[in-house]
C-alpha cells in the first residue's frame, strides 16, 4: 500500500519568506521520501521553499538560498524573480479553480497544496501534471520563467488542473489527448488576453493550417479557438466539465456531442458557426486585444478544373479535412457592397458567409446560403466565405500515449470542392 506522508509545518528560508498558511497540507511525493527535506544539502529542501495558501514553491540545491543571484550553470545565468513567480502562479491558480472550475469542492486540492518545482537545469522544457497521480504539480527551469507575464507557467499549471480531475477520480479525461494542449493554451489566453501578440507565431502557423482536421496534432498548440467558441456557448466552466465527463474510448468531440445531445449534423453546423465568428474574433473574450488579428485569414486559391460543372470556378490550394476550414476573402473577387451569389459544389462540405462592416459589426449568413446582401445603411469592409469539411461520421485521430508513443498514422479525409461567386 502506498503511504501518504504529510508535512504540516515548514521553515521558510531564502529569497522570499512568507507567513505560513495554516490550512492546507504538503504532500510528500514518492521520489522525495528518501531525502531529508529539512537538510539544506538535499536536492530538494524545505529550507529552499516558499508557499502561499494554495501552493508550495521549491528550488533545487544548485540555486542556493538566493535565487536572484545563484551560481551560473555552464556559463548561463540561472536567476529568476521568485516574488513575481509566486504572485503570477497564485493568480493563475485562483482563476483556474474559481472562474474556470477545474477543481470543485472535494478535490484533493482543497486539502493539499499544488507543487511548483524549479529545477537547476538548462532544460528548456516545462512540465505540468501531478505528483503520483495525487496532487497537481509542475516542473520548470529558469529559462522558461524569465518573462514577467509567466505565460509558460499559466500553460503548465493548466495541465496540473486538467490532470487533477483524474487524480480526484471524478473523470477519465479521455486517458490523454492533444486537446490538453489546446486547453492549456486556452487557459493561458483567459489569464492573458494579449496571448495572440505574445505568442504570435502560433497564430501565424494556424492561419496556414486551418484546413487541418480539428484535434490534428499539427494544430494542438496553435488553436484554442473552438474551445473559446464552446465557452461562449456554454460558459467558461463548461470546459472543465467536459474533462470531468470525458471517457476512455471517446475523444473530446464525442464527449461534447454526448454531453449536449448533438447529432453529427448538428455538431458540424455548430463548428461552422464558430468559424464564422472566428474570422473577426467575435468572441466574448479578448475582443479589444484581437482587433489587429481580425480579418487576417485568407486562403490561397487556384482555378477549378471543371470537375463539378463546365467553366471551372475556384478551389483552395488545400482542401479541408474533418472540421478543418478555408476562410476565403472575397473582397477581390466581387463587389462586396452589391448582392452576391455563391455556389459551392463538393462532397460533404458546409459553407457560410461572414460580412464585417466598417463599424466592425458582423453579418452572418445562413449555413449553405446561396445569396448575401449588405443590409441597408451598412458598408462592408470585408466579406468571407467559410467552407468546412463536414464528415458524416466522426473519426477519432489516434493520439500518442505512454504505452503507444507512436500511434498509427491518422487516416484523414479531405473534402474537395469548387465555388463560384458573382454579383447579381
Amino acid at each position: 500500500m502506498k503511504r501518504t506522508i504529510l508535512l504540516t509545518t515548514m521553515a521558510l528560508v531564502g529569497a522570499c519568506c512568507l507567513a505560513q498558511p495554516a490550512s492546507k497540507k504538503i504532500y510528500i511525493p514518492e521520489d522525495l521520501r528518501r531525502m531529508n527535506l529539512q537538510a539544506d544539502t538535499s536536492q530538494w529542501s524545505f529550507k529552499r521553499s516558499a508557499q502561499t495558501d494554495d501552493l508550495i514553491f521549491m528550488w533545487e540545491r544548485g540555486f542556493g538560498q538566493d535565487v536572484s543571484n545563484p551560481p551560473m550553470l555552464e556559463g548561463k545565468p540561472m536567476a529568476f524573480n521568485l516574488n513575481n513567480l509566486i504572485d503570477c502562479v497564485q493568480s493563475f491558480y485562483t482563476f483556474f479553480r474559481d472562474t474556470l472550475a477545474f477543481a470543485k469542492p472535494g478535490s484533493k486540492a482543497d486539502q493539499y497544496k499544488m507543487m511548483v518545482m524549479v529545477m537547476y537545469s538548462l532544460d528548456g522544457t516545462a512540465y505540468g501534471g501531478t505528483y503520483d497521480n495525487f496532487i497537481g504539480s509542475l516542473w520548470v527551469a529558469p529559462n522558461r520563467i524569465q518573462d514577467t507575464k509567466m505565460n509558460c507557467m499559466a500553460h503548465e499549471l493548466g495541465h496540473s488542473f486538467q490532470l487533477q480531475i483524474p487524480a480526484d477520480s471524478v473523470g477519465d479525461a479521455w486517458g490523454g489527448s492533444g486537446f490538453f494542449e489546446m486547453t492549456s493554451q486556452w487557459m493561458l489566453w483567459q489569464v492573458n488576453p494579449d496571448w495572440l501578440t505574445d505568442e504570435n507565431f502560433h497564430f501565424e502557423a494556424f492561419k496556414k493550417l486551418t484546413h487541418k482536421a480539428y484535434l490534428h496534432l499539427e494544430n494542438i498548440y496553435h488553436s484554442p479557438y473552438v474551445i473559446q467558441w464552446w465557452s461562449d456557448l456554454h460558459g467558461r466552466k463548461s470546459i472543465a466539465e467536459l474533462y470531468r465527463q470525458g471517457k476512455i474510448g471517446e475523444d473530446p468531440v464525442l464527449t461534447y456531442m454526448r454531453l449536449y445531445g448533438l447529432s453529427q449534423e448538428e455538431f458540424n453546423r455548430e463548428m461552422l458557426r464558430g468559424y464564422q465568428h472566428l474570422v473577426n474574433f467575435d468572441f466574448k473574450h479578448a475582443r479589444k486585444e484581437t482587433r489587429q488579428y481580425a480579418c487576417t485569414f485568407n486562403t490561397e486559391l487556384t482555378h477549378g478544373d471543371g470537375s463539378y460543372r463546365a467553366g471551372g470556378g475556384y478551389r483552395p490550394k488545400d482542401f479541408p479535412e474533418e472540421y478543418g476550414f478555408n476562410a476565403i476573402l472575397l473582397d477581390s473577387l466581387v463587389d462586396i457592397q452589391k448582392p452576391v451569389e455563391i455556389e459551392v459544389r463538393g462532397v460533404s462540405n458546409l459553407h457560410a458567409l461572414t460580412g464585417i462592416t466598417t463599424d466592425d459589426e458582423e453579418i452572418y449568413s445562413d449555413i449553405d446560403a446561396e445569396h448575401f446582401a449588405v443590409p441597408e445603411g451598412k458598408t462592408l469592409k470585408h466579406l468571407y466565405l467559410i467552407v468546412m469539411g463536414a464528415p458524416e461520421k466522426h473519426y477519432m485521430i489516434p493520439m500518442p500515449t505512454e504505452e503507444n508513443p507512436e500511434p498509427p498514422k491518422a487516416e484523414l479525409e479531405t473534402f474537395p470542392y469548387e465555388f463560384w461567386v458573382n454579383n447579381k
